[in-house]
């Protein structure tokens, strides 16, 4: 009998708009699913939460380096 493993990895940003800190941004978190097992950690990249568009998982152009940014997450 042969068992196939289901190996999906799941990566999902997400911010805390209520976690600013003194210029008013918040860091992107990664939360980072593989083989049921969850581990969260920050990118060390802060923006304006208004700034986070949450379905599409990017930083609005607004924000300063938002290329640069949305660029470092694809990465990841």
């Amino acid at each position: 009998m042969i068992k196939k493993f289901n190996h999906e990895r799941k990566i999902k940003y997400k911010i805390y708009k209520s976690k600013l800190n003194s210029v008013g941004k918040t860091v992107i978190q990664v939360r980072l699913t593989f083989l049921n097992s969850r581990k969260q950690f920050s990118t060390g990249l802060f923006i304006k939460p208004k700034n986070w568009n949450r379905k599409q998982q990017l930083v609005k152009p607004p924000e300063p380096d938002s290329d640069y940014i949305n660029t470092t997450l694809s990465f990841l």
